[in-house]
């Protein structure tokens, strides 16, 4: 999934694709094997009335022991469903950059940097929403196959310096310029995408805790522009952009923490795994004068964690509202405000423009969710 071609020709599908794809066969099929004894009905459970108060156990503790139902996380009122799907809104916040120095105050009487004056930490994002879908094929042994996509984009933040004749200096020249190069007024901007897929196996279970095992698909993508005008007017530019493309293997589990049986009830849910990251980078840095890019890429080990709590409300016994709580931390990314200090442009024209893909950065990203859940 190399998102950096620029218009250059490429397989329409790589090795890691083809890998998706067949996994995503595999569980398809799996997931159409379900128990007969729970398609077919052989062993038929008493109807019950929607909370039906006249049970003598408290719902809670709603079991075989003495209700007939099997109640069970994905089927917390016990009625044995086919499918369940959910739709649900993502609304979520990431966290500020990690600090890197892009320019500092100049003083006026010895030239020199007086300071900070803008800091890739800075660039903090506002709300970012997007769709999430679950489908979950349940394999009548009180567990599920479990499909889950979402998208999030337009994480977006802008930071102006104001214009000041000659009032700031680059921190480490990366506009091809020597580093006692006056600018009069500075532009930045990052923009961040987030998406992922997965297919996990729901282990059979009852009561209110289940194990989930599965292959995951996270993509990150980062873009960082700067526009800066020197004191003689001249504007410049640089560019960067990012991609991450990670594959693995995640574990997790989930749960009913609260309310298991009742129309109310408190979702858990944990998920982490240890990625391959297809990680790459290109850059670019421009004035009326001269032209430079580099693309470079670099495999790199990452990590994902998810975690999550929601609320849930049962209107009928097939439908639910859901309101809750989501985070994720990813580790292992090549960010593109970190690859600045990389040197991908080098403050010379004349030398061979190159540079490593920093893959040491990090993201956390949380936020709330709100959603529907229909069984069937």
């Amino acid at each position: 999934m190399d998102r950096l071609r620029y218009h250059e020709s490429s397989e329409w599908l790589l090795w890691s694709d083809w890998f998706v794809v067949m996994t995503i066969v595999m569980m398809l099929l799996l997931g159409l094997i379900r128990n007969t004894r729970a398609d077919e009905g052989v062993l038929v459970q008493p109807e019950m009335a929607f909370f039906d108060t006249a049970v003598e156990c408290p719902p809670e503790e709603c079991g075989p022991a003495c209700c007939d139902p099997i109640c069970h996380v994905l089927d917390p009122l016990g009625q044995d469903p086919l499918w369940s799907g959910r739709a649900e809104a993502l609304l979520l916040w990431r966290d500020a950059p990690q600090s890197v120095s892009l320019y500092n105050i100049r003083d006026a009487g010895t030239g020199l940097a007086a300071g900070s004056a803008f800091n890739a930490s800075n660039l903090a994002s506002g709300m970012a929403a997007g769709p999430r879908f679950t489908l979950f094929r349940h394999t009548g042994d009180n567990g599920a196959i479990e499909f889950n996509y979402f998208r999030v984009q337009s994480f977006t933040a802008t930071k102006s310096l104001p214009t000041v004749n000659a009032g700031y200096l680059q921190d480490d020249a990366f506009f091809c310029c020597p580093v006692t190069t006056p600018y009069n007024t500075v532009t930045g901007s990052l923009a961040s995408s987030f998406q992922s897929f997965e297919i996990n196996r729901r282990f059979p279970t009852d009561g209110g805790f289940q194990w989930l095992t599965g292959f995951r698909w996270v993509e990150w993508n980062d873009t960082f522009a700067l526009s800066s005008v020197r004191v003689d007017n001249v504007t410049e530019t640089y560019n960067t952009s990012t991609v991450n493309d990670l594959y693995g293997w995640q574990l997790g589990a989930d749960s009913i923490l609260l309310g298991l049986g009742s129309p109310w009830r408190l979702e858990g849910l944990a998920k982490a795994g240890v990625y391959y990251n297809q990680a790459g980078q290109a850059s670019s840095a421009s004035d009326p004068s001269f032209s430079l890019a580099v693309r470079t890429a670099k495999p790199a080990t990452a990590f994902v964690g998810e975690i999550g709590l929601t609320s849930v409300y049962d209107v009928t016994d097939w439908f639910s509202v859901r309101a809750g709580y989501a985070a994720f931390w990813l580790d292992g990314l090549a960010l593109a405000t970190n690859q600045v200090d990389q040197c991908s442009i080098c403050n010379s024209q004349s030398a061979e423009v190159q540079g490593p893909t920093h893959v040491g950065g990090g993201v956390f990203v949380q936020g709330i969710t709100l959603g529907l859940e229909a069984r069937w």
